[in-house]
């Protein structure tokens, strides 16, 4: 459960085409000004548009400041542009260039964007107006948004949420015409009902070397991007990758990313040696963990709690079939409180508080049971989980579980690990409830050093498993 890098497609100016070769459907043009070329008629059919900043730093900042052209959008512009990528726009964007991006595209196909790598509200007040509005025109349609390492900065994730929360009132009969939505569309947009079915939302974990890193991430105003027409969702948070040191067939992947400061000297070359490793997620009694687990397991979102407006207000996903929320750490009763609601989840990746105890695995199995104990008790009514097929835990020691591990040097890593990773028997009880489930993952804090289990049902049995606790890296 990683992000994917966006897709890439072909240049639209790499080649002539000849009549009997099929027109390109997917195009991704480098950008060295806010200026997109004209297209071709052979571009009539593209479906996919990625957009690359190729812009030098030095010139950036003139760029943000500089007018952009009247025809920046060209009318040329096919109109079947169903997926949007725009990627590596470190500091945002001239005004209005991404607005009357969206006027282009919204009112037609779009269904999916994806934006990586940038300050999407960029560093001036006239590009976070630019951007929030672009976000007004293509919203409605969107079944997919990938906002992958996107930075920006306080209230602008809210702003969206609003945006949402207008969507989702004009959709059920709610009105909210007269909002911030209503005011940032053209005369004449029509509305559309609101479709979105996949949000992600992931970040590289930074840091290792900044020690504001997750400030720099808005975490309370990300719950509030749910709406009940989600049925996927994933808040995740990568551990940054591995340097390559051998060349081999992952070298060139490696290279797609950026090092992080931690791991280069002055000159930008990797440092020799072993370097910091995992994530640390959000912890659980942060305002935004204890948002998103309201909005996915019912209850008042509104922290206010003054008018029941606002995008805190809004009910979350009512049948989500996956959910990704390693950024956010969930105690076991938290995880319990949505698995009893989300009971049709099928997928399900998520960072845990972990407990060095043996009491604490029976918690973890509980909670994966949507609450129903191993003797069928739940006292509560039922549980969830039943549909579960793929499930990862990412352990986040508690600070009992980091004093142990300091003080006790009669303990071994593997030892502690042997009380909270599950074993086959616990897998056998989990299963038993879960007739769907194929494969369980834990690590600790995505740490390879620490090592892992792994377990994966035996085909065609129903309680069998193989697999096992798996050794750290040294």
């Amino acid at each position: 459960m990683s992000t994917q890098q966006p897709p890439q497609h072909d240049n639209i100016n790499n080649g002539n085409k000849t009549d009997q070769s099929p027109l390109p459907t997917g195009a991704q043009i480098p950008l060295q000004s806010f200026q997109l070329p004209a297209f071709p008629p052979e571009a009539a059919n593209l479906q996919a548009l990625t957009l690359t900043s190729d812009i030098k730093l030095p010139d950036y900042s003139t760029l943000l400041t500089t007018a952009i052209p009247a025809d920046a959008i060209p009318p040329s512009l096919p109109g079947g542009i169903e997926s949007l990528t725009l990627e590596l726009f470190s500091l945002g964007y001239a005004p209005p260039f991404l607005s009357r991006l969206g006027k282009a595209l919204g009112g037609g196909k779009l269904r999916s964007l994806t934006v990586f790598s940038q300050l999407i509200d960029g560093v001036g007040e006239e590009s976070r107006k630019d951007a929030g509005e672009f976000f007004a025109e293509v919203l409605a349609g969107l079944r997919e948004v990938h906002l992958l390492d996107v930075f920006c900065r306080r209230g602008f994730m809210r702003g969206i949420g609003g945006l949402l929360e207008e969507l989702y009132r004009e959709d059920s009969g709610g009105g909210g015409g007269d909002g911030a939505a209503a005011t940032a569309k053209n005369e004449g947009t029509k509305k559309s009902d609101l479709n979105l079915r996949f949000l992600e939302i992931s970040y590289t974990y930074r840091g290792h070397s900044d020690r504001d890193f997750l400030n720099r991430i808005p975490g309370d105003e990300l719950p509030t991007l749910l709406v009940p027409s989600i049925m996927a969702v994933s808040f995740s948070l990568n551990a940054p990758p591995s340097p390559s040191s051998s060349g081999g067939d992952d070298a060139d992947d490696d290279d797609c990313f950026p090092h992080d400061p931690a791991d280069v000297d002055e000159e930008g070359k990797p440092i020799p040696g072993k370097k910091p490793e995992g994530i640390i997620p959000l912890p659980h009694a942060d305002r935004g963990t204890e948002m998103l687990v309201r909005k996915l397991a019912g209850g008042n979102t509104n922290d206010d709690g003054n008018d029941g407006a606002g995008p805190d207000s809004v009910p979350g996903p009512v049948a989500l079939k996956m959910l990704e929320s390693t950024l956010y750490t969930f105690d076991t009763e938290q995880l319990t409180r949505i698995l009893k609601v989300q009971k049709d989840m099928g997928v399900l990746s998520a960072s845990v508080l972990v407990e060095p105890t043996v009491e604490w695995k029976g918690e973890l199995v509980r909670a994966l049971r949507g609450g129903v104990g191993v003797d069928g008790s739940d006292g509560d009514g039922d549980g969830g989980g039943k549909e579960l097929e793929i499930v990862e835990v990412v352990g986040v020691p508690s600070e009992r579980f980091d004093r142990e591990v300091s003080s006790d040097s009669n303990a071994t890593t593997s030892s502690i690990l042997e009380k909270v990773f599950p074993s086959a028997a616990d897998m056998a009880l989990i299963s038993k409830y879960s007739p769907r489930l194929e494969s369980f993952r834990m690590t600790i804090l995505r740490a390879a050093s620490f090592g892992y289990v792994e377990w994966n049902k035996v085909e065609g049995t129903s309680d069998e498993w193989v697999g096992g606790i798996k050794s750290g890296a040294a």
